[in-house]
């Protein structure tokens, strides 16, 4: 494998993880209309659970999508850092690639986990997700 078809697997696997992107922000932004409707109908417990499943598997899927996302990123950097060691001379922006996600061959293979940033953030949606099924609301006057 050459520094070009390295290049151009790379920018594959962030076209398809763009796609899934997309669905989950698709599937967030229909969990928070569901809560809301959840909300208006004042539904029973047992709605309020199926929500809650649902929910549980829009962050599921979130934070799977950001895996592939750091997964790819550190693959790319671990071949090119391959091809780096095996003797082949990179250009520039490979060595910049490189740099940035900084997993070389000398740290083994690429762990499928989000980064903290991610982490953080499918843990709010969360929490707004639980939040809007099953805290009260303050009584309005």
């Amino acid at each position: 494998m050459n520094e070009f078809q390295v290049f151009q697997n790379a920018s594959l696997n962030f076209i398809n993880n763009a796609i899934y992107l997309l669905c989950v922000i698709i599937m967030t932004a229909l969990a928070f209309y569901l809560i809301r409707r959840t909300r208006e109908l004042n539904l029973p417990t047992y709605a309020k659970g199926v929500m809650t499943l649902f929910c549980v598997c829009v962050i599921f899927f979130g934070l799977q999508v950001s895996s592939y996302l750091v997964l790819a990123q550190k693959g790319m950097s671990l071949q090119l850092s391959e091809l780096q060691n095996s003797g082949v001379e990179l250009s520039s922006s490979a060595i910049a690639t490189i740099e940035r996600y900084g997993h070389t061959a000398d740290m083994g293979p690429v762990s499928l986990a989000p980064d903290l940033p991610s982490i953080v953030i499918w843990a709010t949606i969360g929490f707004m997700f639980i939040g809007g099924i099953w805290f009260k609301y303050p009584d309005q006057k």
